[in-house]
């Protein structure tokens, strides 16, 4: 029976992923130097397990590259760490395995990403994941940047934190949102009023992000969002294309602050009869 990294390790370099030095991790593998794809964790000790764990995404800045998917494989974590790793999961792609499942894991999370990513491969691809790969390699150089504008009705919530001498009048504050739609979100976007009259504008454009939200609320309201990929990693750039797959589907997209769970815009997209997209 053939090794269970051995086989995953030439699984992932027949479609073009290479073993890389990652901090805190057994192995990491990526299509990008420092940016692992797949990373994988086998500690004996499960002090051991959480503490690299915790070192990877916890206690790491927020610009520090981490594994798009983290493969964990210890045994008898005790209860209290291990609803810290369900929460740590809520938030990153973290999966518990076996030497039984380490492989089976790995692929179904690759394929997972191939569909989310799926714009970056060329159409009827013998091998997507190693198409994508080629694609993420030259992001830097390419500049993809892929802009998407939909006709939407936008309700509006509580937008007091927006005003200035209070009016709704353009100026530089903002709040970190959470942009929501079926069971897929994006963290800390941050809209500013940058119009304002019988249109009011917000958007994101201002920070220097890969992804790019911009809402026009009035007579003819719509959505436009954007991914500069050269400008991102690859947890960006899933988080972007999962929100924008599940907008698609479920046709709702709501910005709520975090810390009420107020919804301050809440979009529906309005598909006229030629399309929108």
């Amino acid at each position: 029976m053939p090794n269970p990294i051995e086989e995953l390790e030439q699984y992932l370099q027949e479609n073009g992923l290479t073993r890389t030095e990652f901090h805190g991790t057994t192995y990491a593998w990526g299509f990008r130097e420092n940016e692992p794809i797949i990373a994988y964790i086998n500690e004996k000790d499960p002090g051991l397990a959480f503490q690299s764990i915790m070192s990877l995404y916890w206690a790491s800045a927020d610009y520090i590259t981490k594994p798009w998917c983290l493969l964990v494989e210890a045994e008898n974590i005790p209860p209290h760490q291990k609803g810290m790793l369900d929460n740590l999961a809520s938030q990153y792609n973290i999966q518990l395995v076996s030497e039984e499942t380490l492989f089976s894991t790995a692929r179904k999370q690759l394929d997972n990403l191939v569909g989310i990513l799926n714009e970056y491969i060329p159409e009827n691809s013998e091998n997507p994941l190693k198409m994508l790969g080629e694609s993420i390699k030259g992001w830097r150089q390419e500049k993809p940047a892929k802009e998407y504008s939909y006709k939407v009705k936008i309700e509006t919530g509580n937008l007091d934190i927006y005003k200035e001498n209070n009016e709704l009048t353009p100026n530089r504050k903002t709040i970190p949102l959470t942009a929501t739609s079926g069971n897929n979100r994006v963290e800390s976007i941050l809209p500013r009023l940058v119009e304002a009259g019988e249109t009011l504008v917000f958007d994101t454009e201002h920070r220097n992000l890969p992804m790019v939200y911009k809402l026009i609320i009035g007579e003819d309201s719509r959505i436009i969002t954007r991914f500069e990929a050269d400008k991102g990693n690859i947890i960006e750039a899933t988080g972007f294309w999962g929100l924008y797959h599940a907008f698609n589907a479920s046709k709702r997209l709501a910005f709520i602050e975090p810390n009420t769970g107020d919804i301050l815009f809440n979009c529906t997209r309005i598909t006229d009869d030629a399309g929108d997209d």
